[in-house]
Protein backbone atom coordinates (compact mmCIF):
# COMPACT_ATOMS: atom_id res chain seq x y z
CA UNK A 1 0.00 0.00 0.00
CA UNK A 2 2.46 2.31 1.02
CA UNK A 3 5.45 2.93 -1.77
CA UNK A 4 6.45 5.50 0.72
CA UNK A 5 6.48 6.80 4.01
CA UNK A 6 8.27 9.21 5.58
CA UNK A 7 7.52 10.77 9.14
CA UNK A 8 9.16 13.54 11.19
CA UNK A 9 8.24 13.44 15.03
CA UNK A 10 8.08 15.35 17.65
CA UNK A 11 9.09 14.74 21.25
CA UNK A 12 7.78 10.95 20.09
CA UNK A 13 4.88 12.18 18.59
CA UNK A 14 4.10 11.94 14.81
CA UNK A 15 4.23 15.33 13.61
CA UNK A 16 4.56 15.41 9.69
CA UNK A 17 4.21 12.91 7.64
CA UNK A 18 4.27 12.78 3.33
CA UNK A 19 3.43 9.14 2.05
CA UNK A 20 3.04 7.77 -1.13
CA UNK A 21 0.44 5.41 -2.20
CA UNK A 22 -0.28 2.46 -4.58
CA UNK A 23 -2.92 3.37 -7.05
CA UNK A 24 -5.66 2.71 -5.96
CA UNK A 25 -5.24 2.21 -2.13
CA UNK A 26 -7.57 1.96 0.67
CA UNK A 27 -6.56 2.55 4.50
CA UNK A 28 -8.63 2.95 7.55
CA UNK A 29 -7.05 4.69 11.03
CA UNK A 30 -8.62 6.48 14.20
CA UNK A 31 -7.19 9.81 15.03
CA UNK A 32 -7.16 9.52 18.93
CA UNK A 33 -6.17 13.03 20.56
CA UNK A 34 -5.36 14.39 18.01
CA UNK A 35 -6.58 16.47 14.73
CA UNK A 36 -4.73 16.29 11.23
CA UNK A 37 -4.54 18.57 8.40
CA UNK A 38 -4.10 16.17 5.36
CA UNK A 39 -3.32 17.77 2.12
CA UNK A 40 -3.05 15.93 -1.86
CA UNK A 41 0.26 16.00 -4.01
CA UNK A 42 -0.94 14.39 -6.00
CA UNK A 43 -4.29 12.28 -6.73
CA UNK A 44 -7.81 12.47 -4.93
CA UNK A 45 -8.50 11.14 -1.33
CA UNK A 46 -11.97 10.48 0.00
CA UNK A 47 -12.08 10.41 3.69
CA UNK A 48 -15.30 8.63 4.65
CA UNK A 49 -16.29 8.86 8.79
CA UNK A 50 -19.49 8.97 10.87
CA UNK A 51 -20.56 11.85 9.23
CA UNK A 52 -19.30 10.97 5.33
CA UNK A 53 -17.70 11.58 2.75
CA UNK A 54 -15.01 14.06 2.52
CA UNK A 55 -13.42 14.78 -1.10
CA UNK A 56 -9.96 16.60 -2.03
CA UNK A 57 -7.99 16.30 -4.91
CA UNK A 58 -4.49 17.77 -5.83
CA UNK A 59 -3.58 20.98 -4.25
CA UNK A 60 -6.28 20.89 -1.63
CA UNK A 61 -6.43 20.36 2.14
CA UNK A 62 -8.81 18.75 4.66
CA UNK A 63 -8.46 19.58 8.70
CA UNK A 64 -10.29 16.45 10.58
CA UNK A 65 -10.72 15.67 14.05
CA UNK A 66 -10.92 12.42 16.42
CA UNK A 67 -12.55 9.79 14.90
CA UNK A 68 -12.25 6.29 12.82
CA UNK A 69 -11.83 6.61 9.12
CA UNK A 70 -11.62 4.85 6.34
CA UNK A 71 -9.59 6.89 3.20
CA UNK A 72 -9.30 5.54 -0.57
CA UNK A 73 -6.54 7.12 -2.72
CA UNK A 74 -7.09 7.39 -6.57
CA UNK A 75 -5.10 9.43 -9.65
CA UNK A 76 -6.67 9.35 -13.09
CA UNK A 77 -3.58 8.26 -14.44
CA UNK A 78 -3.46 4.55 -13.24
CA UNK A 79 0.55 3.98 -14.01
CA UNK A 80 1.26 6.82 -10.99
CA UNK A 81 0.68 6.90 -7.07
CA UNK A 82 -1.23 8.86 -5.09
CA UNK A 83 0.83 10.86 -3.06
CA UNK A 84 -0.33 12.88 0.06
CA UNK A 85 0.99 14.91 3.08
CA UNK A 86 -0.19 15.05 6.66
CA UNK A 87 0.42 17.54 9.98
CA UNK A 88 -0.41 16.29 12.88
CA UNK A 89 -1.98 18.95 15.32
CA UNK A 90 -1.61 16.92 19.38
CA UNK A 91 -3.82 18.72 21.65
CA UNK A 92 -0.83 18.40 24.37
CA UNK A 93 1.43 19.61 21.82
CA UNK A 94 -0.44 22.84 20.79
CA UNK A 95 -0.56 23.50 24.62
CA UNK A 96 2.64 23.00 25.58
CA UNK A 97 3.76 25.19 22.63
CA UNK A 98 1.12 27.75 22.99
CA UNK A 99 1.71 27.79 26.98
CA UNK A 100 0.48 30.68 28.30
CA UNK A 101 -0.36 32.09 25.33
CA UNK A 102 -3.40 29.47 24.53
CA UNK A 103 -5.36 30.34 21.78
CA UNK A 104 -9.30 30.46 22.33
CA UNK A 105 -9.99 27.67 19.87
CA UNK A 106 -8.38 25.07 22.06
CA UNK A 107 -10.88 26.08 24.80
CA UNK A 108 -13.75 25.08 24.09
CA UNK A 109 -15.84 21.95 23.17
CA UNK A 110 -18.06 20.68 20.72
CA UNK A 111 -18.14 19.03 17.22
CA UNK A 112 -17.45 19.85 14.03
CA UNK A 113 -17.44 18.17 10.65
CA UNK A 114 -14.26 17.88 8.52
CA UNK A 115 -13.66 21.30 6.39
CA UNK A 116 -11.92 21.43 2.90
CA UNK A 117 -9.87 23.96 1.79
CA UNK A 118 -9.12 25.06 -1.51
CA UNK A 119 -5.29 25.48 -1.76
CA UNK A 120 -3.67 28.82 -1.64
CA UNK A 121 -0.44 30.26 -2.35
CA UNK A 122 0.70 30.46 0.99
CA UNK A 123 -0.83 26.90 1.93
CA UNK A 124 1.21 25.58 -1.42
CA UNK A 125 4.53 26.99 -0.23
CA UNK A 126 3.95 25.73 3.01
CA UNK A 127 3.56 22.19 1.62
CA UNK A 128 6.50 22.22 -0.52
CA UNK A 129 9.26 24.18 2.03
CA UNK A 130 8.21 20.43 4.20
CA UNK A 131 9.91 18.57 1.28
CA UNK A 132 13.15 19.72 2.83
CA UNK A 133 12.40 18.51 5.81
CA UNK A 134 11.39 15.20 4.78
CA UNK A 135 14.84 14.84 2.88
CA UNK A 136 16.84 15.75 5.63
CA UNK A 137 15.31 14.96 8.95
CA UNK A 138 18.45 15.84 10.86
CA UNK A 139 18.23 19.28 10.52
CA UNK A 140 14.49 18.99 12.31
CA UNK A 141 14.64 20.09 15.59
CA UNK A 142 12.26 20.86 18.20
CA UNK A 143 12.54 24.56 17.30
CA UNK A 144 11.97 24.25 13.47
CA UNK A 145 9.08 22.26 14.88
CA UNK A 146 7.29 24.63 16.91
CA UNK A 147 7.70 27.45 13.94
CA UNK A 148 6.10 25.41 11.59
CA UNK A 149 2.74 23.99 13.55
CA UNK A 150 2.65 27.77 14.32
CA UNK A 151 2.87 28.77 10.99
CA UNK A 152 0.40 26.16 9.42
CA UNK A 153 -2.46 27.92 12.26
CA UNK A 154 -1.44 31.28 11.09
CA UNK A 155 -1.86 30.03 7.76
CA UNK A 156 -5.52 28.78 7.94
CA UNK A 157 -6.28 31.41 10.12
CA UNK A 158 -5.39 33.72 7.72
CA UNK A 159 -7.38 32.29 4.69
CA UNK A 160 -10.49 33.69 3.27
CA UNK A 161 -12.57 32.08 5.20
CA UNK A 162 -11.16 32.86 8.68
CA UNK A 163 -14.25 32.75 10.70
CA UNK A 164 -15.32 29.20 9.67
CA UNK A 165 -11.36 28.39 10.48
CA UNK A 166 -11.55 29.79 14.23
CA UNK A 167 -14.76 27.93 14.58
CA UNK A 168 -13.42 24.43 13.43
CA UNK A 169 -10.31 25.04 15.57
CA UNK A 170 -12.40 25.14 18.66
CA UNK A 171 -13.60 21.71 17.63
CA UNK A 172 -11.04 19.98 16.68
CA UNK A 173 -10.38 17.79 19.41
CA UNK A 174 -13.85 17.19 20.74
CA UNK A 175 -14.41 13.02 20.88
CA UNK A 176 -17.08 12.09 18.48
CA UNK A 177 -20.76 11.72 19.00
CA UNK A 178 -22.57 10.73 15.92
CA UNK A 179 -25.55 8.09 16.46
CA UNK A 180 -25.34 4.90 14.99
CA UNK A 181 -28.58 5.63 12.53
CA UNK A 182 -26.83 8.88 11.34
CA UNK A 183 -23.43 7.56 10.91
CA UNK A 184 -25.17 4.73 9.00
CA UNK A 185 -27.02 6.93 6.79
CA UNK A 186 -24.07 9.22 6.21
CA UNK A 187 -22.19 6.54 4.56
CA UNK A 188 -24.79 5.06 2.36
CA UNK A 189 -24.00 5.42 -0.86
CA UNK A 190 -20.36 5.57 0.38
CA UNK A 191 -18.52 2.45 -1.75
CA UNK A 192 -17.67 1.14 2.19
CA UNK A 193 -17.57 -2.90 2.86
CA UNK A 194 -19.67 -3.97 5.85
CA UNK A 195 -16.62 -4.44 7.68
CA UNK A 196 -15.39 -0.65 7.30
CA UNK A 197 -18.54 0.91 8.10
CA UNK A 198 -18.67 -1.61 11.25
CA UNK A 199 -15.17 0.47 12.01
CA UNK A 200 -16.55 4.25 11.34
CA UNK A 201 -19.17 3.33 13.73
CA UNK A 202 -16.87 2.43 15.94
CA UNK A 203 -18.60 -1.75 16.25
CA UNK A 204 -17.35 -4.81 15.93
CA UNK A 205 -19.13 -6.08 12.87
CA UNK A 206 -21.15 -8.65 14.75
CA UNK A 207 -22.31 -5.68 16.97
CA UNK A 208 -22.86 -4.31 13.57
CA UNK A 209 -25.02 -6.13 12.25
CA UNK A 210 -26.95 -7.00 15.23
CA UNK A 211 -27.74 -3.39 16.16
CA UNK A 212 -28.86 -2.88 12.29
CA UNK A 213 -31.36 -5.61 12.83
CA UNK A 214 -32.54 -3.98 15.79
CA UNK A 215 -33.06 -0.55 13.66
CA UNK A 216 -33.84 -1.24 10.20
CA UNK A 217 -35.98 -4.59 10.73
CA UNK A 218 -33.45 -5.75 7.74
CA UNK A 219 -30.13 -7.14 7.25
CA UNK A 220 -27.49 -4.54 6.66
CA UNK A 221 -26.41 -6.26 3.02
CA UNK A 222 -29.98 -6.34 1.78
CA UNK A 223 -31.07 -2.58 3.03
CA UNK A 224 -27.72 -0.91 1.91
CA UNK A 225 -28.31 -2.29 -1.60
CA UNK A 226 -32.15 -1.67 -1.58
CA UNK A 227 -31.50 2.61 -0.70
CA UNK A 228 -28.22 2.49 -3.41
CA UNK A 229 -30.40 0.87 -6.00
CA UNK A 230 -33.05 3.37 -5.45
CA UNK A 231 -30.97 6.37 -5.44
CA UNK A 232 -29.96 5.88 -8.38
CA UNK A 233 -33.26 4.66 -10.19
CA UNK A 234 -34.13 8.78 -9.04
CA UNK A 235 -30.09 10.01 -10.25
CA UNK A 236 -31.17 8.34 -13.72
CA UNK A 237 -34.36 10.88 -13.73
CA UNK A 238 -32.50 13.86 -11.91
CA UNK A 239 -29.82 14.29 -14.42
CA UNK A 240 -27.64 12.85 -17.76
CA UNK A 241 -25.12 11.48 -15.73
CA UNK A 242 -22.98 8.00 -17.51
CA UNK A 243 -24.55 4.96 -15.87
CA UNK A 244 -21.24 3.78 -14.57
CA UNK A 245 -20.96 7.86 -13.19
CA UNK A 246 -24.07 7.08 -11.38
CA UNK A 247 -23.38 3.48 -10.49
CA UNK A 248 -20.25 4.83 -8.75
CA UNK A 249 -22.05 7.95 -6.85
CA UNK A 250 -24.43 4.97 -5.34
CA UNK A 251 -21.72 2.85 -3.90
CA UNK A 252 -21.12 0.04 -6.72
CA UNK A 253 -17.53 -0.95 -7.25
CA UNK A 254 -18.82 -1.63 -11.37
CA UNK A 255 -21.34 -0.88 -13.34
CA UNK A 256 -21.89 -4.42 -14.43
CA UNK A 257 -22.81 -5.76 -10.83
CA UNK A 258 -24.86 -2.45 -10.79
CA UNK A 259 -26.60 -3.15 -13.92
CA UNK A 260 -27.11 -6.56 -12.97
CA UNK A 261 -28.77 -6.06 -9.12
CA UNK A 262 -30.89 -2.65 -11.13
CA UNK A 263 -32.31 -5.22 -13.70
CA UNK A 264 -33.09 -7.64 -10.79
CA UNK A 265 -35.21 -5.07 -8.61
CA UNK A 266 -36.73 -3.22 -10.87
CA UNK A 267 -37.33 -6.01 -13.63
CA UNK A 268 -35.67 -3.18 -16.05
CA UNK A 269 -32.18 -2.03 -16.94
CA UNK A 270 -30.57 1.24 -16.35
CA UNK A 271 -30.93 2.61 -19.83
CA UNK A 272 -34.39 1.29 -20.15
CA UNK A 273 -35.46 2.15 -16.88
CA UNK A 274 -34.48 6.04 -18.05
CA UNK A 275 -35.63 5.91 -21.23
CA UNK A 276 -39.27 4.35 -20.01
CA UNK A 277 -39.58 6.93 -17.20
CA UNK A 278 -38.58 9.60 -19.30
CA UNK A 279 -40.89 8.81 -21.87
CA UNK A 280 -44.30 8.27 -19.64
Amino acid sequence: MFLRNDIITFKGLPLFQKAQFQNPSTLQGALENVACFFYVVEGTMKSMDSRGLHQIKDKEGLVKNCGSYVQQFLHSDMAKPCEAIAVYLHRDMLLEIYKDEVPHFLKKDGNKAPEKFVSNELIDQYMANLFIYFENPDIFDENLAVIKLKELVLILLKSERYQDVQNMLSQLFSTLSVEFKEAVENNLYNNLSLEQLAYICNVSLSTFKREFKKIYNESPARYIKKRRLEHAASLLLANNDAISAIAYDCGFQDVSTFSANFQEYFQTSPTKYRLGQIRK
